[in-house]
């Protein structure tokens, strides 16, 4: 009788080693997932980063463009609002200067004729 008390007290101690190195096991299974989960969250977010200040300098690249161009054209703007620049549009346009100037002044109210 002593051995079937013995033999139970073993069975009882493999069950319990049985049932510590299964929740090892699982547990060593959940945090070699849990890691690799992390892994791929860091891998996507910096790859987003990337691409992100890889965009971020695409358009500040074209920023810089689109400023230069608009100083090279404000400067054209006041080149051809000069006076030298309108006068020699006129005489190519072969317009001639006003020498005197009148102003027409028209009732607030008109009438309009519809057929």
């Amino acid at each position: 009788m002593h051995t079937n008390v013995v033999r139970s007290h073993r069975s009882v101690y493999r069950e319990e080693y049985n049932q510590r190195t299964k929740a090892r096991k699982c547990t060593a299974c959940i945090l070699i997932l849990f890691i690799f989960v992390l892994g791929f969250l860091y891998i996507f977010a910096t790859n987003s980063i990337a691409a992100k200040g890889y965009k971020i300098r695409s358009l500040s690249q074209q920023a810089n463009e689109l400023e230069s161009i608009n100083k090279d054209l404000q400067v054209e703007i006041s080149g051809l609002k000069s006076v030298n620049v309108l006068e020699a549009k006129v005489g190519q346009l072969e317009m001639i200067k006003v020498s005197r100037m009148e102003y027409v002044s028209l009732p607030r109210t008109s009438a309009m004729l519809v057929k």
